[in-house]
């Protein structure tokens, strides 16, 4: 996998995001974690100062980096990684707290399409905070919060506490029909274990509950995900992955996938947004020797992205 891994935290205003970015923050497992909050975002972090470097970029009480972005996420993370070079922080991770208005989409894609930054960082995951108290309100008026969850890898539903027995019992059926295949965590009241925020990149992902399922939400978004065993080229994987981008487009919102090769003794990871896929590298440690792909996509029907993990399927060679 590449060198740096980078964990996108996102989340409706008032969700919880910062209380638990500030936990994770304190504790010494994460001093070498670099954070970078969006300058639109919400309150931002509310650690104690104790040396400020510039206008930017903030060393945190722990030995934490703390850069508030004030152009694009990849020129914010190769600021970093300059400062890096020449020893004026040390970090073996970071976290990025988009505004609670942000579409989690285009930021990936922003990201997979920098040459600079697959070369140094690769994308270990999506973690989506849930306010459960408010989470009815927020998809009834706000899009994006939708996406951060049909986005996420890790859900966490927060406020667990201020919501009644009812809005918690909805919120947690929403997640699970926007999301089926993300690992959700409901937040007991006294929880402040901001640890829950991080995607640990050697960590293998867990199977997939089924063999197929596929999920949708009116119109809005679609889910499915195959799990199918055999071995594929690099030629199969590409002329599909080309057919998928000529089929879907942009309204493919996410791309996700383990894939084994013809070619390599490991599995291979696949990562894509809105068009563009990458790879961060090999999983050393997969459990198991099936493939896996998962698919999220706007306005697409649910048997449209059935039918294109079949055919991928069909391709694969008995082992």
């Amino acid at each position: 996998m590449s060198d740096i891994p980078v964990v996108l935290v996102t989340g409706f205003l008032g969700a919880g995001k910062t209380t638990l970015l500030n936990d994770l923050l304190k504790r010494p497992a994460f001093r070498d974690t670099a954070v970078i909050i969006n300058e639109a975002g919400d309150a931002g972090i509310d650690h104690a100062l104790i040396e400020t470097g510039s206008d930017e970029v903030m060393l945190l009480e722990g030995g934490c980096i703390c850069c508030r972005m004030k152009g694009s996420l990849n020129a914010t993370l190769n600021g970093l990684l300059r400062r890096r070079a020449m020893d004026d922080f040390a970090f073996r991770r970071v976290v990025v707290e988009t505004s609670g208005l942000a579409d989690p989409a285009p930021v990936l894609h922003a990201l997979i399409a920098d040459p600079l930054f697959n070369r140094h960082f690769s994308i270990a995951g999506v973690t989506t905070v849930v306010d459960a108290a408010n989470f009815a309100s927020t998809l009834a008026h706000h899009p994006e919060g939708m996406t951060q969850v049909a986005l996420a890898d890790r859900i966490l539903i927060s406020k667990a506490d201020l919501a009644t027995a009812d809005q918690l019992a909805a919120a947690e059926r929403e997640v699970a029909m926007l999301n089926p295949l993300a690992e959700c965590h409901v937040l007991p009241a006294s929880s402040r274990d901001g640890t829950l925020l991080w995607i640990d990149p050697r960590e293998t992902p867990r199977p997939l509950a089924r063999r197929f399922s596929a999920t949708g939400v009116g119109h809005a978004v679609t889910t499915a995900s195959l799990a199918f065993p055999g071995r594929l080229t690099q030629d199969q994987v590409d002329a599909w992955l080309d057919r998928v981008s000529d089929l879907f487009g942009a309204a493919l919102l996410r791309l996700k996938g383990i894939l084994h090769l013809v070619e390599v003794p490991q599995p291979v990871v696949l990562h894509g947004v809105q068009g563009l896929v990458y790879s961060p590298g090999l999983l050393a440690n997969a459990a198991g020797d099936e493939n896996r792909m998962v698919l999220i996509a706007r306005g697409i029907e649910e048997q449209d992205l059935a039918d294109a993990l079949t055919l991928l399927a069909g391709m694969a060679r008995p082992e």
